[in-house]
């Protein structure tokens, strides 16, 4: 094969550049840039741009030159526009460039060509200009030559087919993400949900919901980039207006991967446990037994009731009857492993996400009104003096007589003198506890926070309001009862210790926020053990938590255990057992109340914007520590503690003070306080 070869020649090192000379010399990349050699010395160049500016870089850099000087320097704008011409003569010859013809002339040759024998097949000899605009296509467009020992080479025909193969992945990999780019505006401005959207809804979510840690494909974040909308709270407002996303949409069920719907295995198998009739032969008839269940107005998942009776003898029975998973629900079941992984129920102000399927929790097992149910029973044998005298922990079948709310319950003490004694003696249990120990203290009142009908309903409690104190302190008994049957029979449980010292905070006779705070600061946290020990603060030798094994997992893997023990059979976990069970299950109720918190303050943070609406938001409150930097203080509104900057007035420990709410932010769940002067009446 013959072709002519002009005098162009690529540059070789001792190349002699001249001032004057059209240079090509890499700027930014592989792709040259077009300059006039201004002076060359000591193996640097300092060059004119086509912008009037100068630089100096390094022979290394310069990919070709004129073989003699173009234009003179001494005129710099003559220079720079004469420069500018040549660029745009360069930038149209290489428009006219076919690489594509050129490769299918030499593909056979395979060897090694110089800039100036590619630019003899195209121009004629001794042409800068056409050699330079061969150097820009080359440099722009490497499918059919590559760059080799300072010349180029046609790529073989595998290597070109692999080469555009490749390419076209490429285009479309483009392709798709500019697609995707224009379907996420469209999602962002007008709320449409395109087709090429629907596959990645999900990781859209989980970038709303996690923002940094969400793991997406990088095309859909390259696609999110070009369309400004890889920011999780603007993201999270275009899914709301299209709809994929509530504006009350909790994020934290997506950020903490909590399950929400069972699968259909699960639901199968609580369906075929729903249709299996349980032995009953073998457990105690405690149907003729009064027994009732006082709980939450909202609670459908009821998992325990009492009995009580005052004897002739001046003694008291105490019996608590808790419902029996355990039963049915076998250990390593489909249905028990699905608990395990969610270890609590989770109640939110808006939704409710079981433990266990409603069918479960809410029908078969749940202890409802009239309804005959297996249950395991604690009863309690007290003193006259409330001396607990023996416990006794059987299988039953009871008949809740009463299923009812705590108002409810408050409002038939006047007429029911059962239910006014069980009431005095609950009061006579936590009088002894106190007489072990136990720190007793008025406690601030208890925020509820509830949505119904799209309304957001914020009330006060008192946690040791009549019943509910009630129940609270019979639960306490239970539990402790069960403590102490796993300790005197070697049992592996699940221990709740709290340390403490022999010295007690004294309080007053009614909340008070300093005492309060001063105190629980010095309260050491309840820890899970497998060894029995003391609990400070309830006053009790011992304690464990097993009346809600409806909505608690770790209360269910009690249950097993006694159950074990009162059938006759070795324990059905061992210590290693129950330290891997309590690992994972506190990890998902720890993952429970977060949520729960978060979502009770999203709502409550909501239900003040809209009370801001109406003007300032301002609350009652009291100092209860003054830092250089910050103060803690009470808020009643809130029925607990928040900080804020340290106001520019003096405060002390114990003020009292008015807090404004002065900004709220739903997504982040931050809300911010300022402190005023409250003016006292004289």
């Amino acid at each position: 094969m013959s072709g002519h070869v002009p005098a162009v020649k690529a540059l070789e090192n001792a190349m002699n550049l001249s001032v004057g000379c059209i240079v090509e010399f890499s700027a930014k990349g592989s792709h040259p840039e077009i300059a006039v050699v201004m002076s060359a010395a000591g193996g640097n160049v300092r060059l004119l741009l086509t912008n009037g500016k100068e630089t100096t870089i390094t022979e290394k850099k310069i990919m070709h030159a004129t073989a003699r000087p173009a234009t003179g320097v001494a005129d710099r704008e003559s220079c720079r526009q004469h420069l500018a011409r040549a660029n745009e003569q360069r930038k149209n010859l290489t428009e006219t460039i076919n690489l594509e013809e050129l490769h299918g002339l030499l593909y056979e040759e395979q060897r090694v060509f110089t800039i100036a024998e590619l630019a003899g097949f195209l121009f004629e000899p001794d042409d800068d200009d056409s050699a330079a605009a061969l150097l820009r296509a080359l440099c722009s467009d490497k499918l059919y030559f590559k760059d080799k020992n300072d010349g180029y080479q046609p790529v073989s025909l595998d290597d070109l087919a692999a080469a555009r193969e490749q390419l076209a992945r490429r285009q479309a990999q483009e392709d798709e993400e500019n697609n995707l780019a224009e379907a996420l505006r469209q999602l962002e401005k007008a709320g449409t949900v395109a087709e090429t959207l629907e596959s990645h809804i999900n990781d859209l979510k989980s970038l709303a919901a996690c923002g940094e840690e969400a793991k997406i494909s990088k095309r859909l974040g390259n696609a999110l980039d070009r369309a400004d909308l890889n920011n999780p709270r603007k993201l999270f407002q275009a899914l709301v207006k299209s709809g994929i996303f509530a504006a009350d949409e909790n994020l934290d069920i997506i950020r903490c991967k909590l399950p929400v719907e069972f699968g259909p295995e699960v639901q199968a198998e609580a369906a075929a446990i729903a249709v299996t009739a349980p032995a009953v032969n073998n457990r105690r008839d405690l149907t003729a037994e009064r027994i009732w269940a006082i709980d939450t107005p909202e609670t459908r998942d009821r998992d325990d009731a009492f009995s009580f009776e005052a004897r002739a003898d001046g003694s008291y029975l105490l019996q608590v009857h808790v419902a029996d998973p355990a039963e049915l629900i076998k250990p390593g079941s489909i249905l028990d492993r699905e608990a395990a992984r969610r270890g609590s129920s989770v109640y939110m102000p808006d939704q409710r996400v079981h433990m266990l399927p409603t069918l479960i929790s809410e029908e078969l097992l749940s202890l409802n009104h009239a309804e005959n149910r297996m249950a395991l029973t604690f009863s309690l044998l007290f003193s006259p003096q409330c001396e607990l005298q023996e416990v006794d922990i059987f299988e039953s079948l009871i008949h809740i007589e009463q299923a009812i709310d705590y108002d409810t319950a408050d409002s038939m003490l006047a007429e029911n003198s059962w239910l006014q004694q069980a009431l005095n003696f609950s009061g006579r249990l936590k009088m002894k506890r106190e007489e072990t120990g136990a720190i007793m203290f008025p406690r601030q009142p208890e925020l509820s926070v509830k949505v119904k009908d799209g309304e957001i309903i914020v009330e006060q409690r008192s946690r040791d309001d009549l019943t509910q104190g009630m129940i609270a302190e019979f639960m306490i008994w239970a539990n402790h009862a069960a403590a102490e049957y796993c300790r005197k029979n070697s049992i592996p449980c699940l221990y709740r210790v709290q340390e403490g010292d022999d010295s007690r905070p004294e309080f007053g006779a009614s909340f008070d926020p300093v005492q309060f705070f001063t105190a629980i600061k010095t309260f050491r946290k309840t820890t899970v053990s497998q060894t029995a020990g003391r609990h400070y603060s309830l006053g009790l030798s011992s304690y464990t938590q097993a009346t809600s094994p409806l909505r608690r997992y770790s209360d269910l893997l009690v249950h097993r255990q006694i159950k074990a023990a009162i059938n006759g059979r070795q324990p059905e976990y061992n210590d290693n057992d129950l330290a891997q069970a309590v690992l994972i299950s506190d990890s998902a109720v720890s993952r429970a109340e977060e949520i729960m918190r978060n979502r009770d303050r999203y709502f409550l943070h909501k239900y003040l914007k809209q009370q801001q609406k109406s003007g300032e938001v301002v609350f009652d409150g009291t100092i209860v520590e003054a830092g250089s930097n910050e103060a803690v203080f009470y808020v009643d509104f809130f029925c607990s503690f928040k900080h804020c900057r340290r106001p520019s007035f003096d405060i002390a420990a114990g003020q009292q003070v008015l807090v404004k709410v002065t900004q709220i932010d739903l997504l982040d769940g931050t809300i911010r306080f300022e402190l005023r002067q409250k003016q006292v009446s004289s």
